[in-house]
């Protein structure tokens, strides 16, 4: 009773979470275009746009520009008449400013360097993606493996399998709260993203940086990854592994695997369609139709490459769950990049489909934890009667 309880809980949370974002959502106007450009560009007169970013080149300025500008190894140039409001940020570069207007906030401008400043916030990201991917789950095995010699983690740790032992329901409610916490992320990011436009420049930027890679070879690449989030290689994958369960007579994972692919490609389709917020038209490699928040593609790889991970690696020791979780991690970050490279997601996007796909993975993954307990419960009493 007590799980059915937290089960219809988080759902009453969820629904009116969504009630009050839709609410918000009808109060929505319509937003000017953003323009992100590799190539030298002029915002014309009486041309209005929301922000502006360009990357290796330089910018001229005539019109109005609500929420910034970004500037990477490029100049900017500020006419007269023009308007620009919101931070100015130009990274290898001057400003030029004939405009006689006096900025709402004092521009960054950072001379230029003999090397790019592109290339170098680049270095700097990927060295820092990766060190997250190696370092940290290397310092957390530390810190368990020197924290196991002391006496009082010994004893944390045995009064915490005493306390599932005794209320087995302690580690699903655990599971059941995580996911509500990532259902308020959401939906504060939502907020953010679809009514305070406070990720814009994030979007912009990311965008930007992914894009400097572009090629015709890493578009087919990009178009192959973003197939394993769905498309036929997705579908193979779906395939194999409900026939293995099935083979296998694992009927409760199967149940889990399920729910959460299901469940999640429901919804995000109702998400989308309660934010209905349109797709980048900067550029798109591939066609894509249907509305942009949250990304479908983010959210259903998350559920069903997590939900694998889980089942694989759940019952194997530290190590194996460290390597699990990383090449999970690393795939399902690989096709939301994917969607962001291909031109048919917002950043922000992608990172609500995450915040959505954990939120409804967790759930799965708790009704698996609870249905194994109630099979367990039932096999015991058969075995005292």
């Amino acid at each position: 009773m007590r799980g059915k309880s937290l089960v219809i809980t988080l759902l009453l949370i969820f629904l009116l979470s969504i009630q009050v974002l839709v609410t918000a959502n009808n109060d929505r106007d319509d937003e000017p275009p953003s323009i992100f450009s590799h190539k030298d560009i002029q915002i014309e007169p009486h041309h209005q746009i929301e922000r502006l970013l360009v990357s290796s080149a330089n910018a001229v300025v005539a019109g109005r520009i609500m929420e910034g500008a970004i500037i990477v190894d490029g100049n900017l140039t500020v006419l007269p008449g023009a308007e620009i409001h919101g931070k100015i940020i130009i990274l290898g570069g001057q400003l030029t400013n004939y405009s006689g207007n006096d900025f709402e906030e004092v521009p960054w401008v950072v001379s230029p360097s003999k090397s790019p400043f592109t290339r170098i916030v680049l270095g700097g990201l990927m060295l820092l993606v990766v060190a997250s991917l190696i370092v940290i789950p290397y310092l957390l095995w530390l810190i368990f493996h020197f924290a196991s010699r002391f006496p009082t983690f010994v004893h944390i740790k045995d009064r915490l399998l005493e306390i599932r032992n005794r209320w087995p329901f302690f580690y699903i409610a655990i599971t059941l709260v995580v996911s509500a916490a990532m259902l308020i992320l959401f939906g504060v990011l939502a907020w953010k993203t679809i009514f305070r436009q406070a990720t814009g420049i994030f979007d912009s930027a990311f965008i930007g940086l992914i894009r400097y890679f572009a090629s015709s070879e890493l578009d087919r690449i990009m178009i192959t990854i973003t197939n394993l989030g769905f498309g036929f290689s997705y579908g193979v994958i779906v395939f194999i592994t409900i026939s293995t369960l099935v083979a296998l007579r694992r009927w409760i994972e199967l149940k889990g695997l399920t729910i959460c692919l299901l469940g999640g490609s429901a919804l995000n389709e109702m998400l989308k369609r309660v934010f209905e917020r349109a797709r980048p038209e900067a550029f798109q490699i591939v066609a894509e139709s249907g509305f942009s928040f949250p990304s479908g593609h983010a959210m259903v790889s998350l559920c069903f490459y997590g939900i694998v991970a889980f089942l694989i690696v759940r019952k194997r020791s530290l190590h194996w769950r460290i390597a699990g979780a990383i090449i999970a991690v690393l795939l399902i970050l690989a096709i939301g990049i994917s969607r962001i490279y291909l031109g048919v997601h917002y950043p922000s996007d992608v990172i609500a489909g995450y915040v959505a796909g954990a939120t409804w993975l967790g759930f799965s993954i708790s009704l698996i934890m609870w249905w194994e307990q109630e099979r367990e419960r039932k096999q015991k009493d058969s075995k005292i009667t």
